[in-house]
């Protein structure tokens, strides 16, 4: 197999779970635990295919897909910092919602199941710098992208800017600290969670379009597949920094590609499909074993 276009592919294959991941990390510098993004990722990829089908324009549905995750983040917001409530709980709800919605609409509306395609879904095609391609290695792996998956490492020094280097960036990770700190300098808990949300929604929107416009041009029932969950993953691995969410959002993005090229391998297809998931249960438990092992030992230092 050609590494170069493994690469390629797995680049690609890593921009959701990079912008999932990226918009997650705002809410986890919060304290807020957003079990929502595999719902917000799905209504954004919905919702831009559907207007991008009605409409005929692109820029139209990436404004309607960040506006319908938006809508899913309000909802979340009010129910999980508002009233209280339990985030694990709301963030299951608005995911099993985005997934009964999408699946209801498909039927009664375009009397269709399972996948949604139609020749006047405009979706966004690849951009391709001659330049890039005079880059030994790296060019050919970074040429030929979609304009989200560029979007999507710019976003890791946006990111990583506004977290450590802004106030705003502050006073999320003050909220997401020790919230009575907070309160004591005079910060609207809830008015900081509530953006921290947002911005997630907006990540997460741009990650559906990616699947929908950019990856498939269609829309395929429950196509997040777990990203969610998976950028959620990434953000726990990487010790809930910009750069240690992307290097493990990139690793998982290249599991899933290569799964994508085992399967013309006579390999039973449900193993295939079980690697992505395999590799992440196995990162998980080395990152797990490694951070016990340095918790045993500041222990025994301290002793």
């Amino acid at each position: 197999m050609d590494i170069i276009s493994i690469l390629n592919s797995a680049l690609r294959m890593s921009a959701p779970i990079i912008l999932a991941g990226l918009g997650g990390l705002f809410t986890h510098k919060a304290g807020v635990l957003n079990i929502a993004l595999e719902g917000m990722m799905l209504i954004g990829a919905f919702v831009s295919v559907i207007v991008s089908y009605v409409t005929g324009n692109v820029i139209i549905a990436v404004i309607s897909a960040i506006g319908a995750a938006l809508l899913m983040g309000l909802v979340f917001s009010i129910f999980g910092i508002s009233f209280k409530g339990n985030f694990i709980i709301i963030g299951l709800a608005v995911n099993i919602f985005a997934l009964g919605f999408t699946s209801y609409i498909l039927q009664t509306a375009f009397g269709t199941r399972g996948v949604f395609s139609n020749p006047s879904i405009i979706g966004i095609n690849k951009v391709n710098f001659p330049i890039l391609d005079k880059i030994p290695f790296i060019g050919p792996i970074l040429n030929n992208q979609t304009p989200i998956v560029y979007i999507s490492l710019l976003s890791v020094i946006l990111v990583n800017f506004i977290i450590y280097k802004t106030k705003f960036g502050l006073y999320v990770r003050v909220v997401g600290e020790n919230e009575e700190a907070a309160k004591a300098v005079g910060l609207n808990i809830n008015r900081i969670k509530y953006s921290s949300v947002f911005i997630s929604s907006i990540f997460c929107a741009l990650a559906g379009v990616n699947l929908s416009l950019e990856n498939l041009n269609m829309f395929v029932e429950n196509m997040t597949n777990g990203r969610g969950f998976i950028a959620l993953a990434a953000i726990f691995c990487g010790k809930g920094t910009p750069i240690g969410t992307f290097i493990f959002s990139v690793l998982f993005g290249f599991a899933d590609s290569l799964q994508m090229r085992l399967q013309s391998l006579k390999i039973p297809g449900s193993f295939i499909q079980m690697i992505p998931f395999i590799f992440i249960v196995v990162i998980l438990t080395v990152v797990a074993i490694m951070q016990n092992k340095r918790r045993l030992s500041r222990e025994a230092f301290d002793e």
